[in-house]
């Protein structure tokens, strides 16, 4: 399966490359989310590449929806759309497949610099077939940590900035980069320590998730639960998660 997201992500990938750097019309789908013609047609490719080579696998994308069944593809065509239109150059496809409930293999791809993320249950996470782990940092106060907060979530803004006060005076760094996908591929691969984010949907966090967790790191809800694609979560390498977590826990009530 994981060959088959593979390459649904490279079509995705060479619609977005065609069109990034270019001017981009955009559209608001709903408040402050945009979409552009890049993302409806990457997911174009993306869905007709993977209804011919696994037509019994049911489909959640971004743009044009479906539900989730026994076996699913979820689906971002392009995450990080706002850095996408401004020419900021980060942003991916995210392809998980589910089975039965559990994510068990995800593709995150970067068309930019031609990374391809990717990981199976079991079997490992890898960067352009090189096998990647957490960054080994047990100490919170060197860490470099990613967050994202929606614009229209605006009932936690006060608890948000409660935490995000404490981690920045306890950390080496706190960093936004605009694509939630492409972050925690980017945890899995060592180049930061930990995230954590709000108000997520299933296609940001499905693939990264599995790659998180191949390459030594660990993800929960902020209850420190399972509930990961409900859209809320924390995550990093072991030691910098659970330190993470308390601070979640306590500044933002989800104790």
């Amino acid at each position: 399966m994981r060959e088959i997201m593979r390459e649904a992500a490279r079509r995705g990938g060479e619609v977005l490359k065609s069109y990034f750097q270019k001017r981009k019309d955009f559209m608001l789908k709903g408040e402050k989310d945009y979409v552009t013609v890049a993302d409806r047609e990457s997911e174009e490719k993306i869905l007709e590449f993977l209804k011919r080579e696994a037509p019994g696998v049911s489909i959640l994308s971004e743009e044009t929806g479906g539900k989730r069944d026994k076996e699913n593809f979820i689906i971002d065509p392009l995450d990080g759309t706002k850095n996408f239109v401004m020419g900021i150059p980060f942003f991916c496809i995210s392809i998980g497949y589910e089975k039965d409930g559990k994510i068990i293999s995800g593709v995150v791809y970067d068309p930019v610099r031609e990374e391809m993320f990717e990981a199976e249950r079991g079997k490992g996470a890898y960067l352009n077939g090189e096998r990647i782990r957490v960054r080994e940092n047990r100490f919170f106060h060197y860490a470099v940590i990613s967050t994202a907060f929606p614009p229209t979530a605006t009932g936690l803004i006060s608890k948000y900035l409660l935490a995000m006060e404490e981690i920045i005076l306890k950390t080496s760094a706190l960093r936004r980069f605009g694509a939630a996908a492409l972050e925690i591929a980017w945890n899995a691969a060592g180049r930061f320590d930990g995230f954590f984010h709000f108000r997520l949907n299933p296609w940001d966090v499905a693939a990264g998730s599995v790659l998180l967790e191949e390459a030594g790191g660990v993800i929960t809800d902020p209850y420190g639960g399972k509930e990961i694609l409900k859209g809320d979560i924390v995550g990093g390498s072991p030691e910098i998660h659970r330190e993470l977590l308390e601070i979640i826990k306590r500044r933002m009530g989800y104790a």
